[in-house]
């Protein structure tokens, strides 16, 4: 797999507004997503987490916000 396709693959992992106005990945992490990211010391757990982290963030920016 070449740098792009590689980059193109992880594109895919978004996280979208869900009804009750919070942050959730799209879907889960295929296995291809998952040897790039051990690349770079990653994985499925580490995405998910960081995910929770800017739905967080993006509530809290919002109460700022209000």
């Amino acid at each position: 797999m070449n740098v792009t396709a590689a980059v193109r693959e992880l594109e895919k992992i978004e996280l979208i507004r869900q009804p009750d106005h919070n942050y959730r990945l799209d879907h889960a992490v295929t296995s291809t997503q998952k040897t790039i990211l051990a690349a770079f010391d990653m994985d499925a757990v580490s995405v998910r987490t960081q995910s929770i982290a800017i739905n967080d963030d993006l509530i809290n920016t919002k109460k700022k916000e209000a």
